[in-house]
């Protein structure tokens, strides 16, 4: 299991990389960053260029945050009732939550909702690497567990100190490729 100080530097990783995206940062020296050109009615979301492992785990290291997707700002304001800097988008990778979740979705995840009193799916860091789950706790447990589960019967459910885990949030749209 990752060291306390292992999850703090993940956790710490992926804050930055979230909170850069927000900012408006200038394209080169000569372009000031507020004429960066955002669509009318619509928000930038940052995307976290790390694959969300529906299998055996995404990896953080060298994860980098790639370039903002655009939804429609009544969507995000209205729905989600959310802003920008509370949502990430990942990409799915592995068969695990499958039929759910397939390999190549892109989830949206609401940050805000780390609190596993209810269970739901999940993108965490689970001591491994970056996973989205069903997750619930474990209650009666010694210490502080959570349980991680697959939509795809084939793999098999786990448990894993909550100490040992961040939860970057609760999955709350997806889109997939046709």
């Amino acid at each position: 299991m990752p060291s306390a100080a292992r999850i703090e530097q993940v956790r710490k990783f992926i804050e930055e990389r979230i909170s850069a995206s927000t900012k408006m940062n200038a394209i080169s020296p000569d372009i000031p960053a507020v004429e960066r050109c955002i669509p009318s009615g619509y928000l930038p979301v940052p995307t976290l260029d790390i694959r969300a492992g529906a299998g055996g785990g995404g990896i953080v290291d060298g994860a980098y945050l790639g370039p903002p997707r655009y939804f429609e700002s009544g969507f995000i304001e209205n729905e989600l009732r959310a802003s920008p800097v509370d949502l990430c988008l990942l990409e799915i990778e592995g068969q695990s939550m499958e039929p759910l979740l397939r390999h190549g979705d892109t989830v949206l995840v609401d940050r805000r909702k780390s609190n596993l009193s209810m269970e739901g799916i999940f993108v965490l860091f689970d001591g491994d690497g970056v996973v989205c789950k069903w997750v619930e706790r474990v209650h009666g447990a010694e210490v502080p567990t959570i349980r991680l589960r697959s939509e795809n019967e084939r793999f098999s459910p786990y448990e894993v100190e909550a100490a040992n885990c961040q939860i970057l949030g609760r999955v709350v749209w997806f889109a997939r490729r046709l």
